[in-house]
């Protein structure tokens, strides 16, 4: 019998499911990143408005996005879990919200 769908395989343990999940939805990565990034953003911009009024966009922004490098950084460990481009759009993300976040402040508060 042919079926259209292969369980994946349990006896190599749990990181060869998740490679085999990964592999067959490859935009699973970048959900899981982009997930993280706008829980960490919003829910801070949004708890800082309630508690003080305003919020600091910026700081929210270096915040969220080395969030998501350092689980980019975790999936580059083994083979398949993140492909290079999107690494090095994590990348580049910080690299500009750092950019944001130190042209935003005056010379006396960074």
């Amino acid at each position: 019998m042919v079926y259209l769908y292969n369980l994946p395989n349990e006896t190599s343990g749990l990181d060869a499911i998740a490679l085999q999940t990964f592999t067959s939805f490859p935009w699973i990565s970048p959900l899981i990143l982009l997930f993280v990034y706008m829980v960490v953003f919003l829910g801070g911009i949004t708890r800082q408005k309630i508690r003080i009024g305003t919020a600091d966009y910026p700081a929210w922004s270096i915040l969220a996005s080395l969030s998501i490098l350092i689980i980019a950084l975790l999936f580059s460990v083994s083979a398949g879990f993140i492909r290079l481009d999107w690494l090095i759009i994590v990348l580049s993300l910080n690299i500009l919200s750092a950019v944001w976040f130190f042209l935003d402040r005056k010379i006396s508060e960074v």
